[in-house]
């Protein structure tokens, strides 16, 4: 009985292992079929325009041109170009251009040797440009852009030895980061009052837009050692903005700055009675003027909105900020704006305009005004009202995210 039952198992087995071997054998030898997959092609952008089928001129704008001037050379009609110049307002003026700033032209055609436009595009910055769309008869688009930033993350760590300036490029960092710390504790740290052995540590960002370094971002963190305290700059949100507190939670900043630039003296004080340098007559002068070199970043003094900015016969290039219902601020006789127009929000420290002599002004300086319900006050005597502290109810998550910053500061290393 037993022999039989071998006859019958063994034929199975060996049936069963010739199945298993044929199999893997004809697995291993099967040709591989790879999956194909279908890739599109990408086809490359330039302001968010494919750029197959164009012809393409980059230029910079020159000294005397103007918008049409430079459209005229690549066949944009005067009847065009005015169209323009009537569609600008005072909260959107696409008109107005800078030495030196670069354009390009997307052209579908050449006639008589000029390239016939049908987009423009004018980059109004390092970040934002305005695109003017020629391709719909009759109808003009003209639309602002941001380009994308990136933002890397670095830190930075001296000790002082004559001056903030000094130890930023001897540690071979940007003389922008000075800067920009100089924004961050102008309310803690003297800086005019700085000594040997004073040190600092700071958390900031570099911006870049593609892979071209366009500045300083913010500082995140940091903390400042001068006159044997550690005076640190800790950011914290609350009702939805981020400001900079102390260790124990109060603020780093108050509501407005002392002075809106980096001034070199007081050449003119708030009076009632001031003899006028151009016109030599007795006049009120309810302002200060601070002088500063040709070109000095001009800073919002407090957070606003911006409602002028424009050219007057007296006061050249100017920018007024109304801040709230009660305080405003005008900053006059610029050389150049800054980036922000009418009806953009800043920030205190945000850069509005830059120190020149435009408008009735003998010398590069900055008229500043302070209003106070709408009358003017003297700026150097004006107490603003403090900023707020941490509220208490928020108490208990500041001193777990103030544990967060402190120790990722003290990580970094001194140079």
């Amino acid at each position: 009985m037993k022999k039989k039952l071998l006859y019958i198992i063994i034929p199975i087995v060996l049936i069963a292992v010739a199945v298993v071997l044929i199999i893997l054998f004809s697995k291993k030898n099967r040709p591989i079929v790879e999956e194909t997959k279908v890739v599109e092609e990408k086809i490359p952008e330039l302001y968010g325009e494919p750029i197959e089928g164009w012809m393409l001129y980059t230029d910079t704008v020159r000294s005397g041109d103007f918008l049409g001037t430079i459209m005229g050379r690549y066949g944009i009609s005067p009847q065009q170009v005015d169209k323009i110049a009537k569609m600008s307002c005072d909260t959107f003026n696409v008109t107005l251009i800078n030495l030196g700033r670069p354009f390009t032209v997307f052209a579908d055609t050449i006639i008589d040797s000029i390239p016939q436009a049908k987009i423009f595009v004018y980059e109004n910055s390092a970040v934002k440009f305005t695109k003017y769309d020629f391709r719909t008869p009759d109808t003009i688009f003209i639309e602002k852009f941001e380009k994308p930033i990136d933002t890397v993350n670095l830190e930075a760590a001296g000790v002082i030895e004559s001056s903030l300036w000094n130890a930023m490029i001897n540690n071979g960092y940007s003389w922008e980061l000075a800067i920009v710390m100089s924004q961050t504790f102008a309310w803690t740290v003297d800086f005019y009052a700085l000594q040997p052995g004073d040190w600092f540590k700071v958390l900031y960002s570099e911006l870049y837009v593609g892979d071209k370094r366009i500045g300083i971002g913010d500082v995140q963190a940091g903390v400042f050692y001068q006159g044997g305290k550690e005076l640190w700059a800790i950011p914290f949100t609350q009702d939805s903005t981020e400001c900079f507190f102390d260790s124990v939670g109060n603020s780093m900043r108050k509501t407005f700055l002392l002075a809106p630039l980096e001034y070199t003296h007081i050449s003119s004080r708030y009076s009632n009675a001031r003899m006028h340098p151009i016109f030599h007559k007795v006049t009120e002068h309810l302002a200060v003027d601070f002088s500063a070199p040709m070109g000095t970043p001009v800073y919002a003094a407090s957070d606003g909105t911006i409602v002028t900015r424009t050219f007057g016969t007296g006061a050249g290039y100017y920018v007024a900020i109304r801040h709230n219902s009660v305080y405003s601020t005008v900053y006059m006789h610029f050389s150049r704006f800054g980036e922000y127009n009418v009806g953009d929000r800043v920030t205190q420290g945000d850069i509005i305009g830059y120190v020149g002599s435009t408008g009735w002004s003998t010398g590069p300086h900055l008229h500043y005004e302070v209003h106070e319900n709408g009358r003017k006050i003297d700026p150097l005597k004006f107490e603003p009202p403090p900023a707020e502290t941490v509220d208490s109810s928020n108490l208990e998550r500041f001193n777990k995210e103030k544990r967060y910053w402190i120790d990722k500061v003290n990580s970094v290393k001194m140079k």
